[in-house]
């Protein structure tokens, strides 16, 4: 009898292991960066990640059937997440390229299979973990990220040696903003002080990238947290995030006009191309991954002899508008909405750790709406995601 907790708990150190390392994991890129970019390495890396957590879960099973331990979301939210999977699917087999759908952009690996493992890695997160064991392990692993990180910004050097980093200081910074409040609640019992300095840094660090739209995400950050710990403020939290964004797509509109000379790469030229192409498919888009064929079907204001690439929206809800249509992004919304009453309504205001992932979401849901996000940011946020839905755990 001994011996048999002994193997369990030796199984589950391992597993805790796996998990651990795969999240620190996802700040590392390998393969040729020059020939295929970073992301293809961190889809590789997330796609090996889920399949050992899937092996894991399934030795569990086995040796602690617990047939009540895989509870899914609330009716009505895996309802909504069904139907959403089921139009997507639908949406790429009738786009304009399929094939595109499922492996994803060649320089990004950001296919259906990609998005699927995403959903996946939610449910392992939260079968897999305990609370007590997602309290310790993932702020602590997202603080091993972001000290990589932070380095390798500064030092870009050492950063390339060890082949951390993101290609792009914007997608690096936007993973720092999500991660922000993992790495706040792993050192809460810290003096004031230390937790002051570690904040500042994050903050510096993305200054010092240029990345404004996650320097603005970190603000507003600070804002929520304090709206979370109102109990009456904080079932209107949401609404700060909204706000901004409105009044920032028209300040946009205003700082960007059409006469500017950098408009031809500009925000407001890619947001109303992808929107006029949104019109063209409005139903079911123009499949998964497919932003790049919508980008060139549109030729406004006037055609351009050398037109700039673009793969990605800058924007997630204008990105599963274009990819998955109208009836997609309806979805995708329901379903958040539906998460965001269910988590809200039965969110204590002494509940440091559901905050805290609910912050995480929340600065996902702001940053992802002003760049392009890195699947490992989308990572975060799908683990934060379904941590937050109360299921229940495996018991280590």
């Amino acid at each position: 009898m001994r011996l048999q907790i002994k193997k369990r708990s030796i199984f589950r150190q391992i597993v805790l292991f796996i998990f651990s390392f795969g999240l620190v994991g996802l700040v590392f890129s390998s393969g040729d960066l020059s020939t295929i970019g970073y992301e293809v390495g961190k889809v590789v890396w997330l796609q090996w990640w889920v399949r050992a957590l899937a092996l894991c879960l399934w030795v569990l099973v086995l040796v602690q059937p617990q047939k009540d331990n895989f509870k899914f979301f609330s009716k009505k939210n895996s309802l909504y997440l069904g139907l959403l999977i089921v139009v997507v699917l639908l949406a790429a087999a009738r786009g304009v390229n399929w094939q595109q759908s499922l492996w994803g952009n060649y320089y990004r690996g950001d296919g259906l299979l990609t998005w699927l493992n995403l959903i996946v890695v939610s449910f392992l997160a939260s079968w897999l973990l305990t609370k007590k064991e997602a309290q310790k392990l993932v702020p602590a692993s997202s603080g091993v990220a972001g000290l990589l990180l932070v380095v390798s910004s500064f030092l870009p050097q050492l950063g390339s040696w060890l082949r951390v980093g993101f290609g792009n200081p914007n997608i690096a910074a936007g993973f720092l903003v999500v991660i922000a409040p993992l790495i706040m609640f792993g050192i809460r019992k810290f003096n004031e002080g230390a937790k002051l300095t570690v904040f500042l840094l994050i903050v510096i660090t993305t200054i010092y990238l240029q990345a404004w739209g996650a320097v603005m995400s970190l603000g507003l950050g600070l804002i929520m947290h304090w709206w979370l710990a109102n109990s009456y403020l904080k079932k209107w939290v949401v609404i700060i995030p909204i706000i901004t964004l409105v009044i920032g797509a028209m300040g946009l509109m205003w700082w960007q006009p059409v006469g500017n000379s950098l408009f031809t790469e500009s925000r407001v030229r890619i947001f109303h191309k992808l929107g006029r192409a949104v019109v063209q498919r409005p139903v079911l888009g123009w499949g998964w991954a497919n932003v790049d064929v919508a980008f060139e079907s549109v030729d406004w204001p006037v055609a351009v002899e050398s037109e700039a690439y673009v793969d990605k929206a800058h924007s997630e809800l204008l990105e599963l508008a274009v990819t998955s249509g109208l009836l997609g992004l309806g979805l995708y919304l329901l379903f958040l909405s539906g998460v965001y009453k269910e988590v809200v309504s039965s969110l204590k205001t002494n509940d440091e750790w559901g905050q805290t992932l609910l912050l995480s979401c929340l600065m996902y849901f702001f940053h992802s709406q002003t760049n392009v996000v890195s699947v490992a940011e989308s990572t975060i946020f799908w683990i934060s995601l379904g941590s937050l839905l109360g299921t229940q755990k495996l018991k280590g």
